[in-house]
C-alpha cells in the first residue's frame, strides 16, 4: 500500500544511523545499517547509540500532542494529536453534548457526518496511528534485540507498545468489534523489515491484528520490567499493562484484563472526593492519579487549536467564550446519586450549588471537571487509576464474579458516593459508573463499540440539539469510518470493493 509505504519510508532510510561522533553515526559514510552492525553498536557503545535513539523517542512522544497531525496546508484547530482522537470519539457519543453544535470543529463529529471515504477525518485518523507505528519501527529497527543496557531496552520496549496501541485503536474504527467479527477484514499490519515475514500489506483479518497487537504489548512490558522511567511523559511496564487491559476488554479477555489491570494500578490510589473537585485534578500530570500524560509547556502548547480549547468552560477558546460548551448528557447527569461527588462537576441550575458569575454564564449541564491554566499550558490525561479500577471491575463482572466486582469497584465509589454500598454488580453497573468516572477523557466511543451498544439522545428533556437527536443501534456504520480515499487511490493492497459500507439507516427514530 503506497500511502502507508511513503510514511514508513523514513522507517526504512532512518536505519543509516547518523550524527554522534562514531564514524558508524557519521551521516555522510553511513549507508543502511545491517542487524548484525546495529547489535554490535548497541552493545559496545550504548551511549552513542542512545544520542541517536533518545530524540526519536522522545519525539515519539512528543508527537501524541502534536498541531496539524495529517499535515494540512490549512488551519486545523481541531488535530491536536491523540486527545483529538478521544475528543472526537467522545463528540460521537450521546455523554457528551455541544452548545452551538452547528459552528464548531466537531460539529461533524457530533453530527455522525464525517465516516465517508472522501473526508479528511478518517485520513486523520489514519495518519496519525500508522505515522506512530512509523516512528515506533524506527526505534525497533535501531535497536538491536539482544541489547543489555537499560535505557536502549526501555526504549525499545515502549516502541513495541506504541505499535502495539496503534494498530488497536486503527482496528476499533474501521470494522466493528472484534467479538463475533474475529475474521472480518482489519487494518493492515505494519512492522519492521525484519519482521516482514508477519506483517499483512491488505486488510488483515481482525484475529491476526489483535493477535499481532498481543505479542508487541508483551513483548514491550518484558523489555520495560524493572525500568524507572525519568517521568510521567514515558510508558512503563505499569502503563503497558494498563493498556493492554483496554484491548484485553475489546478481545473479551477477561483473565488477562484483570490480571494486567491490577498490575497497573498497583501502588497508585484514587482520589479522594476533595482531591477530584481540586483546580489541578484534571490539569497537571503530576497530579496524584495520573500514570501517563503529556506535559504541555510554554514551548509545547498548541493554544486555541488544543483539547483545553474544546472542553475548558473557563477560557477564551471554543469550548468557553466562544460559545461551544460541552455539557453532559442530562440523563446520564440525571441517573447520578443526589450525594455522588461528581455531580459538582458540572452546572445545574437549581442545583443548591453558589457558582461563581461566569459559571452561572454557563449553559445548564456544561462540565466544570476541566479547569483552566493560564497561557494554555493545561496538561493531557491520557492514563489514571480510576480507569484501572474500573477495567478490573467490569472483566471481574462479565467472569459472573459480580461479589468480587463489586468489592474491586468500591475503591472507587468511596470516595466518589458515600451512600454507595452494594455488595454484588454487573456489568452495566460498572459500565454506568466508567461512563460518570471517565466523562470526557475520551472512552465512550470505543466502550459503545465494544459493548455493542447504541446512542439515544432523542428522550423526553434531552439537552443535545434538535438536529442531532438521534438514536442509533449498536453496530451501526455511523460509528465506525471507511478506509481514507487517499489510501484507496495508492493502494495496491486494498480495493474498493474491500470498503466498508455506507450507513443507509435514518439516525431518526
Amino acid at each position: 500500500m503506497k500511502y502507508i509505504r511513503r510514511i514508513l519510508f523514513a522507517t526504512v532510510t532512518g536505519l543509516a544511523l547518523t550524527a554522534c561522533g562514531d564514524d558508524f553515526f557519521d551521516t555522510e559514510n553511513a549507508g543502511v545499517a545491517s542487524q548484525e552492525e546495529i547489535d554490535e553498536i548497541g552493545n559496545s557503545s550504548p551511549d552513542a547509540l542512545i544520542n541517536v535513539v533518545e530524540p526519536l523517542m522522545l519525539g515519539l512522544n512528543n508527537y501524541t500532542y502534536e498541531y496539524n497531525t495529517q499535515g494540512s496546508g490549512s488551519t486545523v484547530h481541531n488535530d491536536f494529536g491523540l486527545m483529538s482522537i478521544y475528543h472526537l470519539g467522545d463528540v460521537m457519543n450521546d455523554d457528551m453534548g455541544i452548545k452551538l453544535p452547528g459552528s464548531g470543529w466537531f460539529s461533524f463529529d457530533y453530527q455522525l457526518d464525517y465516516w465517508g471515504e472522501q473526508y479528511i477525518r478518517p485520513f486523520q485518523y489514519w495518519n496519525f496511528f500508522y505515522s506512530i507505528i512509523a516512528k515506533a519501527n524506527d526505534i525497533i529497527s535501531k535497536i538491536g534485540e539482544d541489547v543489555e543496557d537499560a535505557d536502549l531496552k526501555a526504549y525499545r520496549g515502549q516502541s513495541y507498545v506504541y505499535r502495539a496501541f496503534a494498530h488497536a485503536y486503527l482496528a476499533q474504527m474501521f470494522q466493528q468489534t472484534y467479538v463475533g467479527n474475529e475474521e472480518a477484514p482489519g487494518v493492515p499490519i505494519v512492522l519492521t523489515p525484519a519482521e516482514a515475514e508477519d506483517a499483512y500489506a491488505g486488510r488483515a483479518p481482525l484475529s491476526q491484528v489483535y493477535a499481532q497487537v498481543e505479542k508487541d504489548f508483551k513483548k514491550g512490558m518484558e523489555l520495560l520490567a524493572g525500568w524507572q522511567r525519568p517521568n510521567k511523559t514515558m510508558i512503563d511496564e505499569q502503563v503497558a499493562a494498563g493498556l493492554y487491559s483496554r484491548v484485553c476488554l475489546v478481545t473479551n479477555n477477561w483473565d488477562d484484563a484483570i490480571t494486567y489491570a491490577r498490575k497497573a494500578h498497583e501502588g497508585y490510589s484514587v482520589y479522594s472526593s476533595t482531591e477530584l473537585l481540586a483546580d489541578n485534578a484534571f490539569n497537571n500530570i503530576n497530579a496524584k492519579e495520573w500514570m501517563w500524560g503529556a506535559d504541555i509547556t510554554a514551548e509545547t502548547t498548541t493554544m486555541f487549536a488544543s483539547f483545553f480549547s474544546f472542553i475548558c468552560s473557563y477560557d477564551a477558546g471554543y469550548g468557553g467564550e466562544v460559545g461551544q460548551y460541552r455539557m453532559i448528557d442530562a440523563k446520564l447527569y440525571n441517573s447520578m446519586s443526589p450525594n455522588d461527588v461528581r455531580r459538582l462537576q458540572f452546572k445545574v441550575a437549581g442545583s443548591g450549588v453558589q457558582y461563581t458569575s461566569q459559571e452561572n454564564g454557563f449553559a445548564d449541564y456544561t462540565n466544570l471537571k476541566f479547569k483552566k491554566v493560564d497561557n494554555w499550558e493545561a496538561d493531557y490525561v491520557y492514563m489514571r487509576v480510576s480507569e484501572m479500577i474500573l477495567n478490573e471491575a467490569e472483566a471481574l463482572a462479565h467472569k459472573g464474579d459480580n461479589a468480587g466486582a463489586a468489592q474491586v469497584l468500591k475503591e472507587l465509589m468511596s470516595q466518589r458516593d458515600p451512600s454507595w454500598n452494594m455488595a454484588s454488580v454487573t456489568v452495566d453497573d460498572v459500565y454506568q459508573q466508567r461512563r460518570l468516572e471517565l466523562w470526557g477523557e475520551g472512552f465512550s466511543l470505543f466502550d459503545h463499540l465494544r459493548l455493542k451498544k447504541g446512542i439515544d439522545r432523542a428522550y423526553e428533556g434531552s439537552n443535545h440539539d434538535k438536529s442531532v437527536q438521534y438514536t442509533i443501534d449498536a453496530g451501526s456504520w455511523y460509528f465506525l469510518y471507511q478506509i481514507p480515499l487517499r489510501e484507496l487511490d495508492n493502494s495496491d493492497a486494498i480495493t474498493e470493493a474491500e470498503q466498508n459500507p455506507a450507513p443507509t439507516e435514518s439516525k431518526f427514530k
